[in-house]
């Protein structure tokens, strides 16, 4: 059962042409959780402020696959649903994921979940920012701040009051996963072993200790102004630690640094949510997961976002699909592609007729061994009967008469001469 804000409605929406049709997923008998959210509608409504939808994707060309959206810009939105079972931090793996899509730019606002705390007094109906949870996880954006976050509430034994301990950011650009307008899948696993890993897309991005690489918020702070006075508590805190100094240690200036033997051992968890303030309209949620199996995670990803791949893969080549992140192929494809055609045009292409081989074709006289004889040849049949041709017309008609005179005197001379 699912609470939330207000009530729902199924929208059907019809804006792409539907190609492959959407295979309903089987739920796990192994899941503590598993919405896909194939339902036409939610269910019992709460009374938390916000509007929430079920919806067909505006990006996938899955005929019928929906998910849940969160619909009003600008104001507090809440949503949660109980386990199937309580889930205890014991000796197996927690392992949660989801699928996020922002259809616009996310100017300030987060996709983040909230697995609940168990307690005898937890009240979905009364689901808020002040309810109590295990762990945070997933994307956040506010300003230029790209951010995936891992917060878990872990009790402090020595003071027995709870503290946030949030996991370093990783490295690498998070950027594309807020403006590239396309579903993505968010996944943490927690082990027993202290350390944990954080996915997007089935691809690493972050990983490390329970232990070693997570902060409390005070540090968190600290690590965001990389402020020296925190690098030398996490130095005094990691030296202490190495000495076997097992018991809780706190820093200079409040930076309280938990030390424990068994991190693993978190508050148990027996509910799921999102409580959310965004800026951004119709951000989609979909196929949310929480098992203590990698093997159930696995089948679980490739029912639901194996789909979603396979028909992006059949109507986008994967050429396309990988100048997303990497624009610069664009030139690679350009000239590996327009090369060869220029090469071959330039072959196929006939070369300009020489004028000498026309003439040699042309004419039954002997050829000229030499460019020099072929050129007084030419002016010899052509260009001096287009020489005098042109003198021809140049003359005037008094030019003309006079010519014509002296021809008539050079017959009579000649005629006279050869009578006498």
């Amino acid at each position: 059962m699912i609470y939330s804000s207000s009530s729902f409605k199924h929208v059907q929406t019809d804006r792409f042409a539907r190609q492959i049709a959407y295979r309903r997923v089987a739920i796990p008998e192994q899941a503590y959780f598993a919405e896909p959210f194939d339902a036409a509608a939610l269910d019992s409504p709460g009374f938390c402020t916000g509007e929430w939808v079920i919806e067909e994707s505006r990006e996938t060309r899955l005929l019928g696959n929906r998910g849940l959206v969160l619909k009003s810009p600008g104001k507090h939105h809440a949503i949660s649903a109980y386990l199937r079972k309580t889930y205890h931090f014991t000796d197996k793996p927690l392992c949660l994921q989801y699928e996020v899509f922002f259809p616009k730019t996310v100017d300030c606002g987060g996709a983040y979940i909230k697995l609940l705390s168990h307690s005898d007094d937890l009240r979905l109906s009364w689901f808020s920012d002040a309810t109590p949870y295990t762990i945070m996880f997933g994307p956040d954006k506010c300003g230029s701040s790209h951010k995936i976050h891992f917060i878990f509430r872990h009790r402090n034994p020595a003071t027995g009051t709870y503290e946030e301990k949030h996991a370093r950011q990783p490295e690498v650009d998070l950027s594309d996963y807020f403006t590239d307008q396309r579903p993505h899948l968010y996944t943490l696993n927690v082990y027993p072993d202290h350390t944990f890993e954080i996915l997007v897309d089935l691809t690493l991005i972050n990983k490390g200790s329970l232990l070693e690489d997570m902060l409390s918020s005070q540090a968190q702070d600290r690590e965001d102004s990389a402020s020296a006075e925190h690098r030398r508590c996490a130095d005094l805190t990691r030296a202490l630690y190495k000495t076997n100094l097992k018991d809780e240690c706190y820093c200079i200036n409040l930076c309280v640094c938990l030390r424990s033997d068994e991190p693993f051992t978190l508050s148990s968890v027996s509910a799921v949510g999102f409580e959310l303030l965004s800026l951004t309209a119709d951000v989609m949620f979909d196929n949310i997961f929480v098992s203590d199996d990698l093997e159930v995670s696995r089948r679980w990803t490739q029912d639901t976002w194996g789909q979603r791949q396979t028909v992006r893969a059949t109507l986008q080549p994967h050429l396309l699909m990988a100048t997303v992140k990497r624009p610069w192929l664009w030139g690679v494809y350009v000239v590996t592609v327009g090369l060869p055609i220029i090469l071959f045009i330039s072959l196929m292409w006939p070369d300009k007729v020489n004028i000498y081989d026309y003439y040699y074709k042309k004419t039954d006289e002997p050829q000229a061994e030499d460019r020099q004889d072929a050129e007084e040849l030419l002016l010899t049949s052509t260009d001096r009967q287009e020489s005098a041709e042109k003198h021809r017309r140049e003359l005037t008609p008094r030019s003309r008469r006079s010519a014509s005179l002296n021809s008539l005197r050079m017959m009579f001379n000649c005629h006279g001469n050869v009578t006498m």
